[in-house]
């Protein structure tokens, strides 16, 4: 009897040690693994060729932003009306080169200066300037907000 009680307590230790461990190793795995969309903004606000320009009360912030042939600029909306970042010229988005509104829902999306639609509070639109020049921007919904990327 001394022995069968003993052997089950091994067991049971065995057992308890087992799902511990496998409890820990997967809790550690999925916190490991989920980056939220915070931390990859903060890592791209990190990155040496990335620049933010926030949608605030007041506009777009800072209003006019240089940068260098290549770097990408991410558009935060931080308030609760809708932002759609553009180029410029209101309504047509025509004056960064290949840029057009009418390409907004096409496989030539991804290639233009345009967000192609609102962005709610939270959200960003990236864009990689490859032109060099002097870029204005508007809020498509409200094209009194406007702003500069001067490109170098």
């Amino acid at each position: 009897m001394g022995k069968l009680l003993i052997g089950l307590i091994i067991i049971i230790i065995i057992l308890g040690a087992f799902f511990y461990f496998q409890k820990t190793d997967s809790s550690k795995n999925i916190s490991d693994n989920q980056i939220t969309e915070e931390d990859q903004l903060v890592q791209n606000i990190n990155q040496p060729n990335s620049n933010i320009i926030e949608f605030t009360d007041s506009g777009y912030s800072p209003s006019t932003l240089t940068i260098k042939k290549g770097d990408t600029v991410t558009f935060i909306n931080k308030q609760n009306s809708l932002t759609w970042p553009a180029s410029a010229i209101h309504p047509t988005h025509t004056v960064y080169p290949r840029s057009d509104i009418k390409k907004c829902g096409t496989l030539e999306e991804s290639q233009i200066f345009d967000a192609c639609k609102g962005l709610e509070k939270g959200e960003s639109y990236s864009f990689t300037f490859n032109e060099i020049g002097t870029w204005n921007y508007h809020n498509h919904l409200s094209a009194g907000n406007k702003g500069t990327i001067i490109v170098q």
